[in-house]
């Protein structure tokens, strides 16, 4: 017992230490999947929504403050417990989005690693297992330096953490996980597995039908579906209940890091056209209602500075802005929170590799944009 619980202690430990990590360097991005949770068609809690963000980094800096205070062996029954907590919490969470197939993706790893709903669920049955054996086995928890050592090496995790979150909320995360970060080719990473000789995903839709005799529920396949026409011939006593109708991966195969990357123009799409420019500033504005008319002088005088270089400037936004400088496409607002976590942001493409992203609290000139090339 004493020695699986030393083991228990390190990979529970090390687990949360990075689990909170990844998460601490993006605050927003995990609020963004909080607010997906909060959600009227998830957990229908929409009160919390606004409270997405605080809950964000309370969340991060909660994982990796209980990691750190296992690995050190101090305050073992506050740790266990509130271990033990985290990790229920999380495993109903996990198991909700895979069993009702609403959230794919946990950000359990925040964009470094995504993980399968089920995959997910699974890896916490694991821990909870751990942390079970953690709080039954407390006594042979002991601490890993004397109580000043431990109260400082905590100390410095804790104010670490801090800035790190700080800087991940009101600048760019010091390390970017996303198929967009500083460095990465869009075009290449938005090839088909058709290009690259791969196979892709496929899927299937999971029907819910119901007896309107009866009132008997049974789940069949698209394809069982089209097979047998007793599910949809004319006076059938079946129909399909539409809010639990799913769509769930068939075969697993490759999947593009990038989709849904477009510049709409009214229905043209000069997506290739911007990719192939050699000189591109991009303006990101995920939430056009949410800009402040600082925020349009301050995109309009980056704009107009432009003009006398050989840089093509071009923003994309979820809805029409009036007053910006150069007509604004459309594009997917997930896929530009993806791009940016700022509102605007801004990245710099050079024949579709992005060449840097600026938050708007970095917003930069455009002296320090030619300095790039």
């Amino acid at each position: 017992m004493k020695y699986f619980v030393q083991f228990a202690r390190i990979i529970v430990g090390i687990i949360f230490i990075i689990s909170g990590f990844v998460k601490n360097v993006d605050p927003v991005g995990l609020s963004y999947k909080l607010e997906e949770y909060f959600s009227p068609n998830v957990l229908n809690i929409p009160f919390l929504e606004s409270l997405s963000l605080p809950l964000a980094t309370f969340f991060s800096l909660f994982e990796i403050v209980l990691g750190v205070l296992l690995l050190l062996g101090v305050w073992k029954r506050f740790t266990t417990i509130a271990l033990l907590l985290t990790i229920v919490f999380f495993t109903f969470l996990t198991f909700y989005s895979a069993y009702f197939n609403k959230v794919t993706d946990c950000g359990c790893f925040g964009d470094a690693l995504k993980l399968e709903p089920w995959t997910s669920f699974y890896k916490d049955v694991v821990l909870l297992i751990l942390i079970i054996f953690l709080v039954i086995g407390q006594k042979y928890i002991q601490p890993l330096f004397v109580s000043k050592a431990n109260f400082v090496v905590n100390a410095v995790v804790i104010l670490g953490s801090v800035i790190i979150a700080y800087l991940g909320i009101y600048h760019n995360p010091i390390i970017d996980f996303r198929a967009y970060a500083v460095g990465k080719d869009l075009a290449e990473g938005m090839k088909t597995p058709e290009e690259l000789g791969l196979k892709p995903t496929t899927y299937k839709t999971i029907y819910t039908m119901k007896n309107k005799v009866d009132g008997k529920t049974v789940e069949i396949t698209d394809a069982q579906y089209i097979a047998d026409d007793k599910w949809y011939k004319h006076g059938t006593s079946w129909e399909i209940v539409e809010d639990k109708t799913k769509n769930v991966i068939d075969k697993k195969g490759y999947e593009p890091p990038i989709h849904d990357f477009s510049f709409d123009y009214d229905g043209e799409d000069k997506t290739n056209e911007i990719l192939n420019a050699p000189k591109v500033i991009v303006l990101v504005i995920p939430f056009a209602d949410k800009l402040k008319e600082e925020n349009i002088t301050k995109m309009n005088s980056l704009i107009n500075d432009a003009k006398s270089t050989d840089f093509l400037v071009v923003a994309v936004a979820n809805n029409p802005i009036k007053g910006l400088g150069v007509e604004n496409a459309f594009m997917d607002q997930t896929t530009m929170k993806t791009i940016t976590r700022s509102n605007p942001g801004i990245m710099i493409l050079e024949k579709g590799k992005v060449k840097a992203k600026y938050h708007y609290n970095d917003f930069p000139t455009i002296n320090q944009i030619k300095q790039l090339f």
